[in-house]
C-alpha cells in the first residue's frame, strides 16, 4: 500500500495566493469532484488532506463514504478509506467490511487497514476470513497490521502457514503480527528461525521480544552497522536457549 506523505508547508510573511484562498472556499463537493477525478496519486492525495484537514464539521465523512460506495474508480475508493479513518467515521464499517472482498488488492489492504485504526472490534470475523485466503503482498501486510491492531489472537495459525509463504518485506510484517498474536512456547522457534535472514531479522528480534518477556536492549536508532546490537543479543540468546527452550530458567515466557 502506498503510504502517506508529510506534507511541508513554508508560510511567508505575504498574503495568501488567490489559488489557495480559492482552494479553501472550495466546497466538499467540488473537492471531491476534483479529488475522483484526480488520477496523479501525490496530487489526489493533495485533495484529500484538504478535504479531511478543513472539512472536518461539514459532513466530509458521509461525503466520502457515499463517493466510496459511488466510484468507478479504485483509487478513489482506497484512498476514501484513508480519509474516513482519518476523520475517525466509524459509520463507514459495513462498507470496509464488504470491501475486503473487493477485486482490487489496494482496496482490500486500505479496507483491512481502516478497520485496524478505527478500532472496529466487530470486524474481526470478516478480516480473517480475508486475511485467511489473501494471496497479494500489500493485502497481506495491512491485514495483519489490522489483526494486531484488533488483538484477534484466532488469527495465529494463519500467520503462521504464511510466514513461509511470503518473503522480505511481507514476511517481516507477518512476523511482527505473530509477536504480538502467537505464544511463546509454540511461536519463538519459529520465529527465531529468521534471526539470520535479512529483511527478516529486526522483526524477529521484536517479535522474540515480545513473545518471550525478554529485552535484548533498546532499539538503535540512527545509522548503525548491520545486524543492529540488539539482532546481535537475539541470535546469541537463542543460541543459548534452543535445546532447552521453554523449559529454562532464565527465560521467562508470558
Amino acid at each position: 500500500m502506498l503510504s502517506s506523505r508529510t506534507i511541508a508547508v513554508v508560510v511567508l510573511m505575504t498574503p495568501l495566493a488567490p489559488s489557495v484562498l480559492a482552494q479553501r472556499s472550495e466546497s466538499t463537493a467540488t473537492l471531491l469532484l476534483r479529488f475522483d477525478n484526480e488520477h496523479d496519486l501525490s496530487a489526489k492525495e493533495h485533495l484529500l488532506l484538504t478535504v479531511t484537514n478543513t472539512n472536518k464539521d461539514a459532513g466530509a465523512g458521509p461525503s466520502l463514504l457515499r463517493l466510496a460506495v459511488s466510484t468507478t474508480n479504485s483509487d478513489t475508493r482506497w484512498m476514501a478509506m484513508r480519509g474516513m479513518a482519518t476523520l475517525r467515521y466509524t459509520p463507514c464499517a459495513p462498507f470496509l467490511k464488504a470491501s475486503l472482498k473487493d477485486f482490487d488488492p489496494l482496496v482490500r489492504a486500505n479496507a483491512a487497514r481502516a478497520l485496524g485504526d478505527l478500532r472496529i472490534g466487530n470486524a474481526s470475523d470478516s478480516l480473517l476470513a480475508m486475511f485467511a485466503t489473501e494471496k497479494e503482498p500489500p493485502a497481506v501486510q495491512q491485514a495483519s497490521l489490522a489483526l494486531r491492531m484488533l488483538n484477534i489472537k484466532a488469527a495465529a495459525p494463519y500467520i503462521r502457514e504464511k510466514i513461509s509463504a511470503f518473503t522480505g518485506q511481507t514476511r517481516a510484517w507477518l512476523i511482527q503480527a505473530l509477536g504480538a498474536l502467537g505464544s511463546a512456547a509454540a511461536d519463538v522457534p519459529l520465529v527465531a528461525g529468521y534471526l539470520e535472514e535479512m529483511m527478516s531479522d529486526m522483526a524477529a528480534t521484536e517479535a522474540i521480544q515480545e513473545l518471550a518477556g525478554v529485552s535484548f536492549g533498546p532499539r538503535t536508532l540512527g545509522l548503525i552497522s548491520y545486524p543492529p546490537p540488539e539482532t546481535v543479543a537475539a541470535r546469541a540468546w537463542w543460541k543459548s536457549h534452543k535445546d532447552v527452550w521453554p523449559h529454562c530458567d532464565d527465560c521467562h515466557p508470558k
